[in-house]
């Protein structure tokens, strides 16, 4: 199975519109490519077809035809990590080794899959597994995705630590957000993470009023993003 898993330094730095981002350009490029998330949680559900918005994101970068169930095949409904929000539900944890199935299917499927993860590889999914086990067992390549803000060299090189600890291949970083105007700190934050991780930074993405994956897919186009995660 050929695939790329997206995971993120924390929550709330763009890695879904990243993800569809990189599907989209994908695409444009004749690749057919499908997109999923395989554990996701929320507060409530996004629509009638997608419990997930950002179910709903990826599946329309590719303009998927794959049910909710295909895309997404763990939702609970409490915005939480998805061990706590089962225990909060009083609901057993995700079964790790049966939300492979899916994204299998789908690559079987597909030429290629993004998968993205949900907040970052040290997200307990069960009491002994966590995101980044799941990632092992599908035998699939890391792109990380941060930010340029304060405290993003602790937490990329966290990440990155983690990606090792676990045998997983890490194709580079993505650093999202960089304000219009940066800071010092935030203009040199990309080179300095590269220089200590030792991972390549793949682009660096400015801040957007309105996040849309077909602009950031524009913005990847630039760089040699696809070359490299297709390799």
């Amino acid at each position: 199975m050929r695939g790329v898993f997206v995971t993120g330094t924390d929550t709330g730095i763009g890695k879904t519109v990243v993800a569809a981002g990189i599907a989209w350009l994908l695409k444009k490029k004749g690749i057919d490519v499908a997109a999923m998330k395989p554990f996701a949680t929320g507060g409530k559900f996004f629509s009638k077809k997608f419990k997930s918005e950002d179910t709903a994101i990826l599946a329309a970068a590719t303009r998927a035809v794959e049910s909710d169930e295909e895309l997404n095949p763990v939702f609970f409904r409490v915005p939480a990590s998805p061990l706590m929000a089962a225990q909060i539900l009083k609901k057993s944890p995700p079964d790790v080794h049966g939300a492979l199935f899916p994204l299998k299917k789908l690559g079987i499927k597909h030429q290629f899959v993004v998968v993205e993860g949900i907040g970052g590889l040290m997200v307990p999914l069960t009491e002994r597994e966590f995101v980044a086990d799941f990632v092992r067992l599908a035998d699939l390549p890391v792109v990380v995705v941060t930010h340029p803000r304060l405290g993003t060299l602790n937490h990329t090189l966290l990440t990155v630590r983690v990606c090792r600890d676990f045998g997983l291949d890490i194709r580079g970083i993505i650093v999202n957000l960089m304000p219009k105007k940066p800071s010092a700190v935030e203009r040199n934050a990309p080179h300095v993470m590269q220089r200590l991780a030792g991972v390549p930074v793949l682009a660096v993405l400015p801040e957007m009023k309105k996040p849309d994956y077909k602009e950031i897919g524009r913005l990847l186009e630039k760089t040699s993003i696809a070359e490299k995660i297709l390799a």
